[in-house]
């Protein structure tokens, strides 16, 4: 494979993963971060992914200026995405590929017009967690999901090369809003209860409450996506996620005392509920619930 200029906009857990896993395959990385990649520095700039080696790749806390880049990857929170964009575009940065991994149904179609490109995006069906320097990746037989185009397929083949399973789906909006059923029904949860994805599925009362904001995300998001059957796609649920030993996004930003993507997720979901006149009262305790935990 041809050596590619790669940037990492938004170097958490995610970010490091990806450019760890590239610069391991002897591309030309650059990690722009703040908080997380500080703490995943060290002596000896090594990384360790599920208990195995990486050298870290370069570490900018200062955007580069004028810069050409093969891939550009935006793995920043959502609340953070206009932010990076702008910088971007003001340190007059050049991408052959943009490619966004975001968790929620996000319109990026509106940064064409800033960058020139249009965004790819990856939905990913996992999890993450780092300490210091120390990243735990919790993978479903699921994976990394892009859209079924020239960029997306290259895009696929590039990441598959360095490590990181990606697939190009013809139905790309359908797996990211079942992604987003899966935000909705954990992640508020996980922070509101304090436990893992594998807790909440073990506890009668939590996975009673899971049930309910399944069915009413299903219900809501079906009218406006290709969705499979809801008993179908809510047994594949259970099957990727009850036993995953792992604390949600949304909770390790709470007990960091972050802002949290929460209104990208249920929110979203309310205010879908709302245009189609669907009952979105699960959603709507999720967020009253979790609003109470922050106090």
């Amino acid at each position: 494979m041809n050596k590619k200029r790669v940037l990492v906009c938004g170097a958490g857990s995610i970010g490091i993963f990806l450019g760890a896993k590239i610069y391991s395959k002897k591309h030309e990385v650059h990690l722009f971060g703040r908080r997380k990649l500080r703490a995943a520095e060290n002596k000896k700039e090594e990384v360790y992914i599920n208990n195995k080696k990486f050298r870290l790749p370069l570490q900018l806390y200062k955007m580069p200026k004028k810069v050409r880049y093969d891939f550009i990857f935006i793995t920043s929170k959502l609340y953070d995405l206009d932010y990076i964009i702008k910088l971007i575009k003001k340190s007059k940065l050049k991408g052959k590929t943009f490619v966004g991994i975001q968790n929620g149904i996000v319109d990026i179609s509106k940064y064409k017009k800033i960058l020139k490109r249009k965004i790819i995006p990856i939905c990913i069906f996992g999890g993450f967690r780092i300490e210091k320097n120390n990243i735990k990746s919790l993978p479903t037989s699921v994976g990394w999901l892009t859209e079924y185009s020239k960029d997306g397929k290259e895009i696929s083949r590039f990441l598959s090369n360095c490590g990181i399973k990606c697939r190009a789906k013809k139905n790309l909006d359908a797996f990211r809003a079942e992604k987003m059923i899966v935000n909705c029904s954990l992640n508020g949860l996980s922070a509101i209860e304090k436990k893992t994805f594998k807790e909440l599925f073990s506890k009668k009362g939590t996975k009673e409450r899971i049930n309910r904001l399944f069915d009413e995300c299903h219900n809501i998001l079906k009218q406006k996506y290709s969705l499979d059957e809801k008993e179908k796609m809510k047994k594949e649920f259970f099957r990727n996620w009850h036993n995953v030993n792992h604390y949600s996004s949304t909770y390790q930003d709470l007990i960091s005392r972050r802002k949290s993507e929460i209104n990208f997720f249920n929110k979203v979901l309310v205010n879908f509920g709302k245009r189609y006149n669907l009952c979105t009262e699960e959603n709507k305790k999720i967020l009253r619930d979790f609003k109470k935990t922050r106090k």
